[in-house]
């Protein structure tokens, strides 16, 4: 299966003892005791969520309506949605802190 890398990014948050890996493009989150945690755990929520929308055939319509823009034509290309006001919607202090962003390569499956 071919497969298109994307650019996602990837806030990471502390709530209480935990370490959050939110991924507004996607509104996955995963979590952990640790950073290191959170961000393997968030790479297993994100191989599931591509897995089930590709075996179920929604992938274009799931991304559509997280608001990413796909172009079919000559080669498929998707760009995620702008997402700071889901990120500053998702960080709520006094319960949260944003620790950082960063971008991570993640691999879209496409028939």
């Amino acid at each position: 299966m071919k497969s298109i890398n994307v650019k996602l990014d990837v806030a990471l948050i502390k709530e209480s003892n935990f370490y959050i890996a939110y991924a507004p493009a996607l509104e996955l989150t995963a979590y952990g005791k640790s950073i290191k945690e959170a961000k393997k755990n968030f790479e297993e929520v994100v191989a599931i969520f591509f897995e089930e929308v590709t075996s179920n055939d929604k992938l274009f319509d799931v991304l559509l309506e997280l608001g990413w823009t796909l172009k079919k034509l000559p080669e498929p290309k998707f760009t995620p949605p702008h997402v700071k006001r889901r990120l500053s919607q998702r960080v709520n202090p006094p319960n949260s802190q944003l620790i950082g962003t960063s971008s991570q390569q993640v691999s879209i499956p496409v028939l």
